[in-house]
């Protein structure tokens, strides 16, 4: 019973440490897409004012 138990609470640790890690990626790489798209917006308003 003991090894069924510290198998099921092993299993919920990795899929607990698996969804960290997903939400995290998901999060950084929405932080830098907004970085990249404020980026162009300033770029096309330089190229705009330069002309």
């Amino acid at each position: 019973m003991k090894d069924i138990l510290d198998t099921v609470i092993l299993i919920m640790f990795i899929i607990m440490v698996a969804m960290f890690i997903i939400n995290f990626n998901r999060q950084q790489i929405k932080k830098h897409t907004d970085r990249i798209e404020e980026n162009e917006k300033k770029n096309l308003n330089k190229d705009k004012i330069d002309e």
